[in-house]
């Protein structure tokens, strides 16, 4: 019978970690998605001008620094020191599909990483093997 057991563990143990992986990618595109949300609301009040760091978001246009904190890191994000890269210098007239922050290389492993575009859509990139 704990053969049997073992065995099921066993063939189950990918799945798993599939899902791992894949709650962890849902859970950075949750965070840059409210990324977003604070990006307009604070171009709300800027002339349409992002801010000129990810810190200038919080603690105003985002409700919890561990938004900069991506779930699948070891490390955590802070706004001084996120878990994204951003790109400075856009604003709400830049181009829409323009990327304004993702992933930093290795968030994810080399597995992909997610997109911000300016205009809030968010895009995952896998990376092909």
């Amino acid at each position: 019978m704990a053969g049997i057991f073992f065995l099921m563990i066993t063939a189950l143990a990918p799945f798993v970690k599939m899902a791992k992986s894949h709650s962890r990618i849902i859970g950075c595109a949750s965070n840059l998605r409210e990324i977003s949300l604070g990006l307009h609301a604070y171009a709300a009040e800027h002339n349409d001008s992002f801010p000129v760091r990810f810190g200038e978001l919080y603690p105003n246009y985002v409700s919890s620094e561990k938004v900069f904190d991506c779930p699948a890191t070891r490390t955590v994000g802070t706004a001084d020191k996120p878990d994204y890269q951003y790109i400075s210098g856009l604003s709400e007239a830049s181009p829409p599909r323009e990327t304004i922050a993702e992933d930093l290389d290795g968030n994810h492993k080399k597995s992909g990483k997610n997109i911000l575009r300016v205009n809030g859509s968010l895009e995952w990139i896998g990376i092909r093997r």
